[in-house]
């Protein structure tokens, strides 16, 4: 994101109707005190131009509803405390994959006036610039009053502001996401399980769970809900950048927002050839297979959804990978190793003979199974055949 749009957007989420307290660490959803829209980071790109009046805030959505927030990574933003200097004291925010510090290297003052938190950007506000009730607004510098207030309500996973899972896949009884955000996370909600991918077979992908007790930030995974239902599926959000298992074979996007074709980070595309979303194979099971995403009307291209897990095969590979786990794979790996016992036993070669001493011929398996009744040598030891 351009240098001056993130300083001004970030300004905008702390110029809330909150406590004067010091805001403590945490994360937070915000929304425009007047209008009731949400802010949403959707890219990570951007600029702004107050000399020219002219400026690209096309990463940032408003939206109303709060039951979208519930759901959606893009919502959630981070706010920590950094330290004291003369200019007061100083906090960094992060969302989807980006913040002050990362970009702009330092970090945002927030000074508190009558009850809300303001930080200047050259003397302007931002505002949500729609003053009707559709559902959708537009970020901009134009209103003024409430339209440029913008409220933080900190998560809570015991409270009305949480994170819940929306599962997008439905294997039988069980529900699915596969997920990727930029926050750490521990499965709050009973039945709430994460899976990451450990291995892939020409045949089958391997699942595995991830048992610690908070899941790092930006770690792809499969999460597996207890009900279809957000609420039944809350986690506990943490801050936390510790590595993931090395042995995860899955990648993760963040962003897909199609009103920004000239961004190369604000979608990516599906490529049929090496990638594979979770979903249910043909013959009903759940595995790794082609997107059934509709294709942009304008290019035909299909592309990843934002927030979610994928996979990177080889060119080869098939399209449909059923799920498995690792005791099913194990099953798998044994029956491989029979299959082979047999085919090599049928493959080898016996010297067969007569009682009388003369030479049949050197016989596979099958072969020697269709041996008339009688006797014979093979390899030198008495081998009856009876009908």
């Amino acid at each position: 994101m351009n240098k001056h749009l993130l300083l001004v957007f970030f300004s905008l989420l702390f110029v809330t109707a909150v406590n004067a307290d010091d805001p403590g660490d945490g994360f937070y959803r915000v929304h425009n005190l007047k209008t009731g829209r949400y802010v949403y980071v959707t890219d990570n790109t951007g600029k702004i131009n107050y000399q020219a009046m002219d400026a690209d805030m096309g990463a940032i959505q408003l939206w109303k509803d709060h039951d979208r927030t519930i759901s959606d990574p893009a919502s959630v933003i981070y706010l920590q405390y950094k330290g004291v200097s003369s200019g007061g004291k100083y906090y960094d925010l992060q969302c989807q994959g980006t913040g002050v510090h990362d970009i702009i290297n330092y970090y945002v003052y927030l000074h508190e006036s009558k009850g809300t938190y303001q930080l200047y950007a050259e003397g302007k506000y931002l505002c949500d610039n729609e003053t009707t009730d559709r559902e959708q607004g537009a970020m901009g510098m134009d209103r003024t009053g409430d339209y440029r207030r913008w409220v933080s309500d900190m998560i809570a996973v015991d409270s009305d502001e949480y994170f819940g899972i929306n599962p997008s896949v439905k294997y039988g009884s069980r529900y699915f996401q596969p997920f990727f955000a930029d926050f750490g996370f521990y499965p709050y909600s009973d039945g709430v399980k994460v899976w990451y991918i450990s291995k892939i077979d020409t045949a089958c992908i391997v699942i595995s769970e991830l048992n610690n007790e908070v899941i790092p930030a930006r770690t792809p995974v499969i999460i597996e809900c207890s009900s279809k239902y957000p609420t039944n599926n809350r986690i506990d959000l943490k801050y936390s950048y510790d590595a993931g298992p090395e042995d995860n074979l899955l990648n993760g996007v963040f962003f897909n927002n199609p009103n920004r074709s000239k961004s190369s980070n604000a979608r990516t595309e599906f490529d049929p050839s090496t990638m594979r979303v979770l979903g249910i194979t043909s013959d009903g099971k759940l595995g790794y297979v082609l997107s059934t995403v509709k294709a942009d009307s304008k290019n035909g291209k299909q592309y990843l959804e934002a927030n979610q897990s994928y996979l990177i095969v080889g060119e080869n590979m098939p399209e449909e990978l059923p799920v498995v786990t690792e005791e099913e794979y194990e099953v798998i790996l044994q029956e491989r190793i029979k299959a082979s016992v047999r085919d090599a036993e049928m493959e080898k070669l016996y010297s067969v003979y007569m009682i009388s001493g003369r030479k049949v011929g050197d016989l596979d398996k099958t072969q020697l199974n269709l041996l008339p009744e009688g006797i014979y040598i093979v390899n030198n030891r008495k081998y009856i055949v009876e009908k």
